[in-house]
């Protein structure tokens, strides 16, 4: 995990934690044991890192600026960098193929590519309700018999039943409630965004013509 050191004259990456990898096991339900162990490693790294910013976004804390003044301020999160899996496992959702793929709103997975009308815009997601529905579920996680309920939750609104700790954070989980909409691409991944655009393209045009040679 790494955050941006802008008070150096220089702007450099500073990695401030590292997480441990949960590899699945061969047996029965290992592979979703291991899935839910990565959410709760990831989410608790998050909280510890960014406990104590987190408190100050809320009651504010003071800073010396290089000048030798010193101010409260209350930080703020607004730009988390990362790529579209990282983005849905940090917010805790589920990854591509669920019936929500998009973060910020409720389109569903099959209108994606039809342009949507007044009438049947759809709507934002709402933090509020999904942290809610994600905390519900974590409580009901150690009692014994409630799996089913807990599946139908996760599965009716494309999110897994762990607490996301950026809700924490002041802006995020409260006030304007931007969680959902802190987001940026990851460009580390793409080596030219004209290049990678293209080859998107071409991929398109590839899978059209096999399906229509299936046809």
């Amino acid at each position: 995990m790494r955050v941006m050191n802008i008070v150096s004259k220089a702007p450099e990456w500073v990695v401030v934690a590292y997480m441990p990898q949960v590899r699945s096991r061969y047996e029965a339900m290992s592979q979703s044991k291991a899935a839910e162990a990565r959410a709760e490693i990831l989410q608790r790294t998050i909280a510890l890192v960014f406990r104590d910013v987190m408190l100050a976004s809320h009651f504010g804390t003071e800073m010396t600026l290089p000048d030798g003044v010193v101010m409260n301020i209350s930080p703020r999160l607004i730009l988390y960098v990362s790529d579209q899996r990282e983005e849905r496992d940090v917010v805790c959702l589920k990854r591509h193929g669920s019936a929500y793929d998009c973060t910020s709103c409720m389109a569903r997975t099959t209108s994606c590519g039809v342009r949507p009308s007044r009438s049947n815009s759809p709507k934002k997601r709402s933090v509020l309700k999904t942290v809610k529905l994600q905390l519900k579920g974590a409580r009901m996680r150690g009692i014994r018999g409630n799996g089913v309920v807990i599946n139908a939750i996760e599965t009716a609104n494309s999110i897994h039943c762990v607490v996301p700790a950026l809700a924490g954070w002041a802006g995020l989980g409260s006030g304007p409630l931007l969680l959902y909409q802190i987001f940026g691409f990851d460009r580390l991944h793409v080596r030219c965004t004209f290049l990678s655009s293209f080859y998107y393209l071409l991929l398109l045009l590839a899978c059209d013509c096999a399906r229509r040679h299936l046809d």
